[in-house]
């Protein structure tokens, strides 16, 4: 066995379960708002603006997490479709008020089905050669996101089958992560203790402090500008620096 597998292995010596965050952190949107552009087009709306599109998505955006969170979950006349088909119609009506409703409900349904599906999502560099390095090592792999029930549809779009053990969406446990009961859900389900579980993740506040808030270990992805001592502990750049961290170095949890 070679030195970088054995420090691999040593350094995930004590964790059973590893789980990773996705938007970001495995797979990257490609130009959303391009995409609504495209999409508008197809339909017959054109000359939009982009930054009125912009301003108004994240308006939108912002309005429906608000009054309705984690994707309309705990709407009882709101299932996720709909919660996605309403942001898309006030967006589009915020940029242009004299669209049509039947216009903007086949350009919402025509989004639903194209976010679900390769043509908007890249990998993140280093993505797919990490998880099949903690899936090689012999741990529990699995997803814990923010996201919508069509999490396995873009994962499997993606090339993501069979390479999770279990898919966790904030729409299935019923709250979105920095909570702890989204966190505690795979551990019951798996009879493992917190400090044998590890989360991998982007953001600083859902993932690595939400992990390592509810007992788990945490390791961040993303540029190290914190002052934080053990944000900067546990922080790489990137995936391709966090798996060589993994191989070359003894880290301190």
């Amino acid at each position: 066995m070679s030195l970088k597998c054995q420090l691999f292995g040593q350094n995930l010596r004590r964790f059973r379960l590893v789980t990773f965050d996705v938007t970001d952190t495995l797979l990257k949107l490609e130009d959303p708002l391009k995409q609504y552009q495209k999409t508008a087009a197809e339909c017959g709306v054109t000359d939009l603006n982009r930054q009125q599109l912009e301003r108004c998505f994240r308006q939108q955006f912002k309005i429906m997490c608000k009054k309705y969170p984690n994707f309309g979950r705990s709407s009882p006349n709101l299932d996720w479709q709909s919660w996605w088909l309403q942001l898309v119609a006030g967006t589009f009506s915020c940029v242009d008020a004299s669209l049509p409703a039947d216009k903007l409900a086949t350009i919402g349904q025509q989004l639903v089905r194209v976010f679900r599906t390769s043509a908007c999502w890249r990998h993140v560099e280093g993505a797919t050669e990490l998880v099949q390095r903690v899936r090689d090592s012999g741990k529990c792999v699995g997803i814990i996101s923010n996201f919508d029930p069509s999490l396995p549809q873009v994962l499997q779009a993606m090339g993501f089958a069979g390479k999770f053990d279990f898919v966790l969406t904030s729409y299935e446990a019923g709250v979105m992560k920095p909570d702890a009961r989204i966190f505690n859900i795979p551990l019951e389900r798996l009879r493992i203790a917190p400090d044998q579980a590890l989360h991998i993740g982007n953001k600083y506040d859902m993932d690595y402090a939400g992990a390592r808030n509810s007992g788990w270990s945490g390791l961040l992805v993303h540029p190290m500008e914190a002052d934080n001592q053990n944000e900067a502990k546990h922080s790489y750049a990137n995936l391709a620096t966090l798996l060589n961290a993994l191989e070359t170095q003894e880290i301190v949890w």
